[in-house]
């Protein structure tokens, strides 16, 4: 065998015990108890770093925008299973439901990101417009006016669009109303 045969072979052995090693560290009893527990997520559990997520959901949105709602889905999936405690994967499930109109899981998801961080303006505008599809024109309207409220200077383009879709539920409303009015078994009252 040539010398840089058995180098190479030796090298393969000493990498091998050292991701044997590895892995046996990381998933080490008291780690695996402890992401049982909920003490940790399966992305620390696994070692895959902020930056590697990162990637990954930078990926699924490039599909979203590409029209590849289904193959997003299963990034963001990945995701939520992988950190269920972080707000952006949820929306970003969520949007994907939602242009799939699959609203029942959209609102779903939009819900779970808010109770995570109730601060993020598109998980309102989101949940609020699922409301709208949905005809729940009075939720959408308290959706989009806590997207507004948490950017009372319209610096968000999504708290713009909040205002918008907020205001067409708000003229819905008042139409629901005139027509309930004029349409009714109430009779008219003398001026």
């Amino acid at each position: 065998m040539a010398e840089h045969t058995k180098v190479a072979v030796e090298n393969g052995k000493q990498e091998a015990a050292e991701t044997a090693g590895w892995q046996a560290e990381l998933f080490a009893p008291e780690r695996v108890s402890r992401w049982m527990r909920g003490e940790i997520t399966l992305q620390e559990l696994n070692g895959i770093s902020g930056p590697e997520m990162l990637e990954i959901a930078m990926i699924g949105f490039s599909m979203y925008e590409q029209g590849r709602y289904s193959d997003a889905q299963v990034v963001f999936e990945g995701l939520c299973s992988l950190d269920p405690k972080e707000a952006y994967y949820q929306t970003a499930l969520g949007a994907t439901y939602l242009a799939r109109e699959k609203l029942e899981s959209a609102e779903i998801c939009f819900g779970r990101a808010i109770q995570l961080n109730g601060q993020e303006i598109s998980s309102y505008v989101n949940r609020g417009e699922v409301y709208l599809r949905q005809g729940r024109i009075i939720e959408a309207a308290r959706d989009f006016k806590r997207a507004v409220d948490l950017d009372p200077e319209n610096k968000n383009p999504l708290s713009h669009r909040a205002r918008l879709l907020a205001a067409a539920a708000l003229t819905a409303i008042d139409q629901a109303k005139k027509l309930a009015g004029t349409t009714g078994t109430r009779k008219a009252r003398p001026a």
